[in-house]
């Protein structure tokens, strides 16, 4: 609202008396503007398009008296103090005028303009408070109305929360959040498994005072397969939080594409590691084996050679058995055949065996209740590679007596749990380390399929993996 200190209160006054009129505004002239009239029936003419500040007007006038001059105005300049100028106080004129024109002020005539100046100062101080509180009130309204349609026009859902995360305003309906969630909290619309995650980072933008993101899948997720980033932040009254804002957006199809570009490059790679491995297995291991076969058939007392040669060409044909076995071993570590062949559940029960059979300290197990093949390969082969790597890991580092697999299938839902009892590891200080690309790998070729993996670990090591089907086991 615009204040121009220079700029003097306008002053109306009507009387019908034209020397009345000339004293007032000699002697307050230097105050105010004083507007003049003698004539109520121009007065009201004026005053339907000139606004003015302070309205004083004589009671006692022959064509109108003041208190019908000033409910004939009422409604022209309803934001306007009004004072009553009488030459004797009547009880019966206080009374209409306060009941009929909520008078400001009764001001007695005399020659004391300075009472009168007092009058009008405060007077004008109302009234211009009353002004820059409408106009306030005015622009505030306003504003609110424009956030209201940009926050139904924006295409995210804004949602308001008490500390509790109870929900007091949702600006739009989603597919997750209506406007008849107002009420319940929060917690009621995200996946148990994320819960804990989403009241993190509401506890954390408590403490730091800013704006974090947060990516979750929907409460019924495995119906529909949505993800929402959701921006939350802090909301202050007094300089004291009182809740959340907290701005959701629907990004399925934006990570069902960056899940399809991931799972196409981890698909190339899988073929390229098939083709390689194809090629040492119908290639290098069929020339290696007809090699090995054919020395092997040899009678080496036969052979006419001394028995230093004879122990070279021994060490040879060991040699030669050790080079076929460790390319039997890379083309198994590039992609078992039995996956493309027979499936993950053949695969994973033929490895379980071969490493109980191969490694003495620690003793595997399988569960599943699955017996038939997953109709997706890529999910088969990913679900190989996630699970060679932990086991793997195993083996290395986990010192474990005992392992746990176990692979279930129920409501299109398959969960891969890997278990050891092993000396475990600092998980958050392995992610984020440059050499946890076994754990990276895992996690993307997770993400890839629309899963979730999560590890916990502390006295032993704990690797869950969940994966949506969206075809079902055959």
């Amino acid at each position: 609202m615009e204040d121009n200190n220079n700029q003097k209160p306008k002053v109306f006054y009507l009387d019908d008396d034209e020397i009345n009129l000339a004293i007032l505004e000699a002697n307050l002239e230097d105050y105010y503007e004083i507007l003049g009239f003698s004539d109520p029936n121009k007065s009201i003419e004026y005053l339907k398009n000139n606004e003015v500040d302070v309205i004083l007007t004589d009671q006692i006038m022959p064509m109108m008296d003041g208190i019908e001059f000033l409910q004939a105005i009422k409604n022209i300049q309803p934001k306007v103090a009004r004072i009553l100028l009488t030459g004797v106080v009547n009880q019966d004129v206080m009374l209409q005028a306060i009941n009929k024109v909520n008078i400001y002020r009764f001001h007695e005539k005399s020659d004391n303009y300075d009472g009168l100046k007092f009058d009008i100062d405060n007077a004008y101080k109302m009234v211009k408070a009353l002004r820059e509180k409408d106009f306030y009130f005015k622009e505030l309204q306003e504003t609110t109305e424009k956030l209201k349609i940009i926050a139904n026009n924006v295409p995210a859902q804004i949602i308001h929360t008490d500390m509790d995360g109870n929900i007091l305003e949702i600006n739009q309906d989603s597919s997750a959040l209506t406007t008849d969630s107002v009420g319940k909290n929060i917690s009621n619309f995200l996946p148990e498994d994320e819960l804990k995650k989403f009241l993190q980072t509401m506890a954390k933008v408590s403490e730091t005072k800013k704006n974090h993101n947060i990516i979750t899948r929907a409460f019924n997720f495995y119906e529909n397969f949505q993800w929402f980033s959701t921006v939350i932040g802090p909301l202050h009254s007094k300089d004291k939080q009182s809740g959340f804002l907290m701005v959701s957006q629907d990004i399925t199809d934006r990570v069902n594409h960056e899940e399809k570009i991931m799972s196409a490059v981890i698909e190339a790679e899988d073929r390229q590691k098939s083709k390689i491995a194809r090629d040492i297995h119908d290639g290098l291991q069929q020339t290696l084996t007809i090699s090995l076969m054919n020395f092997e058939s040899l009678d080496q007392n036969s052979i006419q050679i001394t028995e230093k040669e004879l122990e070279k060409f021994r060490s040879g044909v060991r040699f030669l058995r050790k080079g076929l076995q460790e390319t039997r071993s890379i083309a198994y570590e590039l992609i078992p055949k039995s996956v493309e062949d027979f499936g993950f559940v053949a695969t994973l029960k033929e490895l379980i065996d071969e490493l109980n059979s191969s490694i003495d300290h620690t003793e595997f197990n399988l569960y599943t209740n699955l017996e038939q093949r997953i109709a997706d390969l890529n999910i088969e082969y990913n679900l190989f590679r996630i699970t060679q790597e932990s086991l793997n890991n195993i083996i290395k580092y986990a010192e474990a007596s005992e392992v746990f697999v176990q692979l279930t299938h129920h409501d299109n839902i398959l969960q891969l749990t890997i278990e050891d009892n092993g000396k475990g590891f600092d998980v958050d200080e392995k992610l984020n380390s440059d050499r946890s690309f076994g754990l990276f790998n895992m996690h993307k070729r997770t993400e890839s399929l629309s899963g979730k993996m999560t590890i916990e670990s502390k006295e032993g090591t704990l690797i869950f993996v969940e994966i949506p089907l969206k075809k079902k086991v055959i």
